[in-house]
């Protein structure tokens, strides 16, 4: 892995300070909001109320940084995750990644075969034939219905 790159650990240890940072601030933040109810005589003077009040916008500055702070940690692991290292350390990705493109083939004959029958049904119904063109014919997932009197292509 490069060096510059943070290990997973050390993102999720970031995660988690971020986290404990922002809980920390709005219980401070929810503390100093009721100071003023607690009711004794010392939360009256102006200079305790301003107290407060600068230790509240300074919470919330730091409750405001903490938030960008982890949704750009949180953007920078999606973007690992998606275009870098992280998911990559495990040997049997592409073992799953190849199982996983067999299943998919598999399922879509599956649908195909069962698309096919029900046209082909839904033509005999109707009098007519009904069969599958091949790639030189056009295409995957294109019909050719025949026979039918009139029934258009």
């Amino acid at each position: 892995m490069d060096r510059s790159q943070p290990t997973t650990g050390n993102l999720m240890d970031t995660h988690q300070r971020l986290i404990a940072d922002i809980l920390t601030r709005y219980r401070a933040l929810l503390m100093l909001s009721t100071i003023q109810a607690k009711g004794d005589g010392a939360n009256e003077k102006p200079e305790a109320i301003a107290v407060v009040g600068i230790s509240m916008k300074m919470e919330f500055d730091g409750l405001y940084a903490s938030i960008k702070e982890l949704l750009t940690l949180s953007r920078r692991m999606k973007e690992l995750w998606v275009f870098g290292p992280l998911g990559r350390d495990d040997q049997g990705d592409r073992t799953r990644d190849e199982q996983t493109e067999r299943e998919v083939a598999r399922v879509a004959e599956m649908l195909g075969s069962m698309e096919a029958d029900g046209m082909r049904a839904l033509a005999e119904k109707c009098g007519g034939t009904w069969e599958p063109l091949g790639v030189e014919g056009g295409g995957e997932g294109q019909t050719q219905v025949g026979g039918g009197g009139g029934v258009p292509a």
